[in-house]
């Protein structure tokens, strides 16, 4: 900030000699840019248009990847005040992503099963029991075969003694996708063993999920619903407003 500066003097009849001081400065006018949200779930951009938008002049756009907000379309001299939701997953499906078509170890995948919460995996004890067993085989015997409840039995060896156990097919996971949703998706994620090559490999674990596009899309199109439910009245629209 620039300043100049001017010294008066002045004389009075009956006083020492004095000096004032003036300054005269040349101050910036502050531009404000609008206040910017960066949004974590649709409860928060409800929270948000509730409490700093009014049905009359805020505007929502939509997409299946976005929520974008206008909280005043009204605004024609600063820039408007604008909230942001890219749909964001939730804790529980960000770490069955992480093991999703790739090949586990039985180590890896038995300490990943263990850490489930309760509930989330119907059938977990008996699926921890079948790929124990398979820990503990120091031989595979023979192919895989899948029986009529489409479980996939192997045969195994320990040491001299031969015996056999099964592995579900397909597992069903019970868990929200998106951050901070009330909608719990039972996810079908199919299971596949790969034999190992040779004796001193082991066999590994590949989770695939081939309906994922689909659940991601029907959590989605629920989050809209909700907010659409949540705030009646208000413009809500299919598009998107760029940025």
């Amino acid at each position: 900030m620039n300043s100049r500066e001017q010294h008066v003097h002045i004389k009075p009849e009956f006083t020492q000699e004095g000096i004032i001081e003036i300054r005269n400065a040349e101050f910036k006018i502050h531009q404000f840019q609008g206040t910017g949200y960066s949004l974590k779930s649709i409860g928060s951009i409800v929270d948000l248009v509730k409490r700093k938008g009014t049905s009359r002049n805020t505007v929502l756009f939509y997409t299946g990847e976005a929520v974008q907000v206008i909280l005043d379309d009204g605004i024609m001299d600063r820039p408007q005040d604008r909230a942001y939701y890219d749909f964001c997953i939730s804790n529980e499906y960000s770490e069955w992503k992480k093991i999703l078509n790739t090949p586990l170890s039985q180590k890896d995948f038995i300490k990943f099963l263990q850490r489930r919460p309760e509930g989330e995996l119907p059938g977990i004890e008996n699926l921890l029991v079948s790929i124990q067993y398979l820990k503990l085989a120091t031989q595979m015997v023979g192919d895989y075969q899948y029986d009529d409840n489409n479980n996939l039995t192997f045969m195994f060896k320990v040491g001299d003694v031969e015996g056999s156990a099964k592995l579900p097919h397909v597992i069903t996971v019970n868990i929200p996708l998106l951050n901070e949703s009330d909608l719990i998706t039972s996810l079908e994620i199919e299971l596949e063993l790969n034999k190992p090559k040779s004796e001193n490999d082991k066999p590994t674990f590949v989770l695939t999920c081939p309906k994922l596009s689909r659940y991601l899309k029907e959590a989605t199109d629920y989050e809209i619903e909700k907010m659409k439910e949540a705030l009646p009245g208000y413009l809500i629209l299919a598009g998107n407003m760029g940025r």
